[in-house]
């Protein structure tokens, strides 16, 4: 199969063996100090497509971003942010709103029902033997992890249930004689005074001693180590198994319903649908048992299948709420490390450890400051831990692997205990926490500035889910700035959060018309980030209005931004691998114009060196083709275009001003094929380059100078492949 008869851009004589290069006038701009990489000449076609980021410290900087920001879309960017309008606190006792209890014993029902789903947790037995000895147990866990329903079926226990609970203001160092009932039991956290000190907790030991009574106090432990603190009367509370406690509300919930009911609604709560919607790995003792009441209502058909589902992805919502509840307490120094590394979570998720907790430091400063202008912030050293960290936020550290340079080595990754925390975190603090924007929004533009890319490129994927929920304010305030900044990563980074929100249709035509008007008429640095959102595949209605803008860009100011549009008009290709692209770069070849014509050649260029596993968004049809050659990979996709492809290449061969890039990059191709999955669609394109026998003793000229190198030869097998290929293609 030979292609059509290309021919070569116009006013380039096709050269014979090895053309020599044209001189070109020197009437390039140049790229301004911080720009990024230094910009080609007008006229001067660059190889392989330049690395936006090439000033970073470690190589392939872009192409690591690009993957890292797939990865990370495909796993949190495309889903939608939790609104977070219609909050609410669950009880242990059926889901609805959690009142402060008053002082005063135990109601005989609540009892009862205790009776009949409390499920033991680990540990159990050792508290009961503490409280029993010793009449004073100080229970350590988070709030909604069951501690308290540990505590009351413990007092219960032991005093047959005479079970009090006390006011969370009282104070345990107030406590008098009289205050206290015979072999009574009483639990209490308190919210004001907080647990005594060893001597406080002695004294309270004494009076229940003298009366024969007991009593749990809940505590919520401190950052450390470990989550207890020392002390004889501390012990730490691990929560029962999530299935135990559900099947035990679910029991109770459809007792009278009967077994086929009960089965019903054990199958449901599996259903992927519910799981999905409630969006967390593993569900709290008072998660658990409102869920029980909901998949009871369902069952009896109290509830919807749509109204169950909207009622499940309450759930993160409201441990979101918990999280950032307002009050003075929530704006001490350790409460505000605690938002922070929530946050730090939400937006890193699925990062080292490492740089989340840096990150979470950074923004626990940020926060602190904002509190109080005045305050010179520090960090504890050892009174904090990484295991409390994350049990605290619900998170969970599992092996990972994150890329240094180009190669991965393996790290301890965080994320969060479910996926619809992170969206949940977001979407609170921008529609509930108006003060908290701007420290949010310092701290992820200081992201941008670490060169890493699992650390900016999350940062910007994140920003983009909070330009969904006020795309004015995070433009003004974050986008604009960053799209018209020197550093290309900042632009970059500007790029990458106008196509994350460009995902909601509520914003789209928007940030379209934003990102037009940037590509027509803004200055270069605006010009360059149009482009990048550009060649991400979604920023106009149509493919060709894509390409209209970025044939613009890219002929702009005697092609200052050349390279640039050509390498995005590449990605833009494996966005939208339907020909248009490829025809669109003939038609500047065929173009009168300079200025289009060298647009096409480096385009051409760009498509033949950019890989696959390179590009921000693929098409599907380009999953699996990791490291091919894009050039080769469409046509590997698309067999009806392999013959265009080919006709691009062997144009920029034949034009002297584009041909050493292109003899470079199929040079590269002949080099890396050896045992690649792509060999065989290589030794297929090659005759698709031959259209005189001039070509083919070019090629062959090409693969005996590789075959001949003193340092990277090509192998016998490869040789002799790819000799067959180009001798057996014919000539018109």
């Amino acid at each position: 199969m030979n292609a059509p008869n290309p021919q070569p851009a116009q006013g380039s004589p096709k050269p014979q063996q090895q053309p020599q290069q044209k001189a070109e006038p020197d009437n390039s701009a140049g790229a301004e100090q911080g720009t990024g990489p230094e910009q080609p000449q007008p006229g001067v076609i660059g190889g392989a497509a330049a690395d936006p980021l090439g000033e970073d410290a470690l190589p392939g900087a872009a192409a690591a971003a690009s993957r890292i920001y797939r990865s990370t879309v495909s796993s949190h960017g495309s889903g939608t942010l939790i609104s977070s309008g219609s909050v609410h606190t669950m009880n242990f006792y059926g889901g609805q709103t959690a009142e402060r209890l008053l002082a005063g014993p135990l109601p005989e029902d609540e009892l009862r029902r205790l009776r009949r789903v409390f499920q033991e947790p680990e540990g159990y037995d050792g508290h009961r033997e503490q409280l029993r000895g010793g009449r004073l147990l100080v229970l350590l866990g988070r709030p909604g992890t069951g501690r308290a329903y540990t505590a009351l079926s413990l007092l219960d226990d032991l005093t047959r249930g005479q079970v009090s609970r006390l006011d969370p203001r009282t104070d345990p160092d107030t406590l008098e004689d009289g205050q206290i009932s015979e072999g009574h039991g009483y639990v209490l956290e308190p919210s004001v005074t907080g647990v005594p000190d060893e001597t406080g907790l002695d004294r309270l030991c004494e009076l229940l001693r003298n009366k024969q009574a007991y009593a749990v106090l809940l505590a919520t432990p401190e950052a450390g180590d470990v989550l207890s603190r020392g002390g004889r009367h501390h012990r730490a509370h691990t929560p029962a198994a999530q299935t135990a406690v559900l099947e035990g509300h679910l029991a109770v919930e459809l007792d009278e319903a009967g077994p086929d009911a009960y089965e019903r609604a054990r199958a449901m709560a599996l259903d992927p649908e519910v799981v999905e919607a409630r969006g967390l790995d593993d569900l709290r003792p008072s998660e658990a048992a409102h869920f029980a009441t909901l998949l009871a209502r369902n069952t009896r058909g109290e509830l919807t299948h749509d109204e169950l589902l909207a009622e499940c992805r309450k759930f993160a919502e409201s441990q979101a709420a918990e999280w950032f509840a307002g009050g003075v307490r929530s704006e001490t120094p350790e409460r505000l490390r605690d938002a922070a590394y929530r946050i730090a979570v939400a937006v890193l998720d699925g990062a080292s450890l490492s740089a989340v907790a840096e990150a979470a430091e950074v923004l626990a400063w940020e926060l602190a400051v904002t509190v109080d202008p005045e305050a010179t912030p520090g960090r504890p050293l050892f009174s904090d831990g990484v295991d409390a960290r994350l049990v605290s936020a619900r998170a969970v550290a599992e092996l990972g692997t994150e890329e240094v340079g180009t190669e991965e080595v393996p790290v301890r990754t965080v994320r969060f205990a479910g996926e619809a925390l992170a969206p949940a975190v977001l979407g609170h603090l921008w529609q509930h926490r108006h003060n908290a924007r701007g420290p949010v929004l310092r701290w992820l533009a200081g992201l941008c500035e670490d060169n890493r890319p699992q650390v900016w490129v999350r940062a910007a994927v994140a920003a983009g889910q909070l330009c969904r929920l006020d795309l004015s304010h995070t433009v003004h305030e974050l986008v604009q700035p960053m799209a018209q900044a020197k550093a290309a990563r900042r632009r970059l980074f500007a790029a990458t959060v106008l196509d994350v929100a460009l995902r909601s249709s509520d914003v789209a035509g928007a940030i379209r018309a934003l990102v037009g008007s940037w590509a027509r008429h803004g200055d270069e640095q605006l010009r360059w980030t149009a482009g990048a959102v550009l060649g991400r595949g979604r920023a106009t209605a149509t493919p060709r209005e894509t390409l209209d803008l970025l044939g613009g860009i890219g002929v702009w100011d005697e092609g200052r931004l050349r390279a640039d549009a050509a390498a995005q008009i590449a990605h833009f290709a494996g966005a939208h691998p339907d020909g248009l692209a490829s025809q669109r770069i003939r038609a500047w070849l065929s173009d009168e114009r300079r200025p289009q014509q060298d647009l096409g050649l480096q385009s051409t260029v760009f498509l033949a060196s950019v890989q696959v596993v390179d590009l921000w968004n693929r098409h599907d049809d380009l999953e699996g083709y990791g490291d091919w050659p894009l050039m080769l990979a469409l046509a590997a996709v698309r067999p009806a275009l392999a013959a265009e492809l080919a006709g691009l290449l062997w144009t920029a061969l034949q034009t002297p001003r584009s041909y050493e890039a292109a003899v470079d990059t199929l040079s590269g191709w002949l080099r890396d094929s050896a045992d690649q999955p792509w060999a065989p669609w290589l030794e297929r394109f090659l005759p698709l380059l031959v259209h005189s026998q001039d070509d083919r003793e070019r090629l062959l000229d090409l693969i005996r100078e590789l075959t001949e190198d003193p340092d990277q030869p090509l192998n016998e097998q490869q040789v002799r492949r790819l000799w067959g290929a180009v001798q057996g293609a014919s000539t018109p």
